[in-house]
């Protein structure tokens, strides 16, 4: 039986300001290590932390060690310091663009996972997946084109709420999408349909609505709903959108 273990580390990044200074930031993450081959990044909501909320992220980092099926990888960029500061932006921080921060912050983690993928999953050329909810989605299809073992995306709840940087990197991905919503969350059911026409060069497109679930994925039951969204993405499970096989991720 695999030993569960967690481990944290945090990258020392920085970026350019809209003053052209220099905007120093961290970005804590956590991991739990396979040999399954497979790093699995994840971004967060925009208020989450790396653990997500209720802990769901740990809870769904130690489901996949258990069964092998990939390394997640889960980190959160600095929260906003301020909102409507600068036009077209509405979130920066120390006088940097917050949705920036959150797409270098991804794609560094990804090269850090890279540098040390022996170590974390087994493999010295890992297979790359990249998940992300709500504004964590947005990210992560922002970053999917920049690495090229990235063959897989799941977008869970997801909106284009880093704008162009998302809408740029979705065109030119190449691997899969996944796409997962609540059917009571209006703004990622209309991101669902349009994903054939903004993921274009994609080789494939899978979306799937969740009957009586919000945007949060709120309650037990949608709980265990999203483990079954990364079991359908990253280990071949076509059971998604139903509940059952999957695990309980709030306590």
């Amino acid at each position: 039986m695999m030993t569960m273990t967690m481990e944290a580390g945090s990258l020392q990044l920085t970026t350019t300001g809209y003053q052209g200074q220099t905007v120093p930031y961290e970005a804590p993450f956590i991991a739990f290590p396979t040999t399954s081959g497979k790093l699995l990044i994840q971004a967060p909501g925009a208020g989450e932390v790396k653990e997500g909320a209720g802990n769901r992220y740990v809870r769904l980092g130690e489901h996949l060690q258990a069964r092998g099926i990939a390394t997640l990888v889960s980190f959160n960029p600095p929260f906003p310091d301020a909102q409507l500061k600068y036009p077209n932006e509405p979130y920066s921080y120390r006088d940097a663009s917050w949705s920036l921060i959150y797409v270098e912050s991804m794609a560094a983690l990804v090269e850090h996972c890279l540098k040390h993928a022996e170590q974390l999953c087994g493999a010295k050329e890992p297979e790359v997946h990249l998940a992300g909810f709500s504004a964590g989605g947005s990210v992560a299809g922002a970053v999917a084109p920049v690495f090229a073992p990235i063959t897989k995306i799941l977008l869970v709840s997801a909106y284009d709420s880093v704008d162009w940087f998302f809408l740029g990197g979705v065109r030119r991905y190449t691997g899969e999408v996944y796409v997962a919503y609540g059917e009571q969350d209006p703004a990622a059911a209309i991101l669902a349909v349009m994903m054939p026409s903004l993921a274009k060069s994609a080789r494939a497109i899978h979306a799937r609505g969740v009957p009586d679930c919000d945007h949060s994925f709120s309650g037990e039951t949608n709980g265990k709903v999203l483990s079954k969204a990364y079991l359908w993405a990253f280990a071949g499970n076509d059971g998604f959108p139903s509940p059952e096989g999957g695990v309980p991720l709030y306590e």
